[in-house]
């Protein structure tokens, strides 16, 4: 048994779960294109660094001595923010559509049953009709 949370607006109805979850997506949509925006910059700022070392300080604010070459491993070590950043916007989209989704996706549980002894079985069938007895008479 599902539980679905509606919200009613001008007579519309929406599930709350879907509607939060396309914001969600959106946005992180909306981040992660921003971080890949910023990935290409960061390596264009690292071309120019490597053309010309004295920009160095100009595009990443950086105060080093004089003469300085922007080896590769500086260019790794500038990218890996914006990539990682690109990353994590886009597994929060990923889980983003999964809670969009939460009406589409089921997800299988494993069910097994114990082997009780006949006594066990006979007192839990007694207890179970004890208590839907209860709740009748109230």
């Amino acid at each position: 048994m599902h539980r679905i949370i509606w919200l009613s607006v001008g007579g519309k109805r929406f599930h709350l779960l879907k509607l939060a979850g396309a914001f969600f997506l959106f946005a992180f949509v909306l981040k992660a294109l921003e971080a890949a925006y910023q990935v290409f910059v960061t390596v264009n700022k690292a071309i120019y660094a490597q053309a010309r070392p004295e920009l160095i300080v100009q595009l990443f604010g950086w105060s080093i001595a004089a003469p300085y070459n922007f080896t590769g491993e500086d260019v790794v070590g500038v990218v890996m923010g914006p990539i990682a950043a690109f990353l994590f916007w886009l597994a929060l989209a990923t889980v983003a559509l999964i809670v969009y989704q939460t009406g589409k996706i089921v997800v299988p549980l494993e069910e097994y049953e114990k082997d009780i002894p006949e006594h066990h079985k006979k007192l839990i069938r007694i207890a179970k009709q004890a208590h839907a007895r209860g709740f009748r008479k109230r």
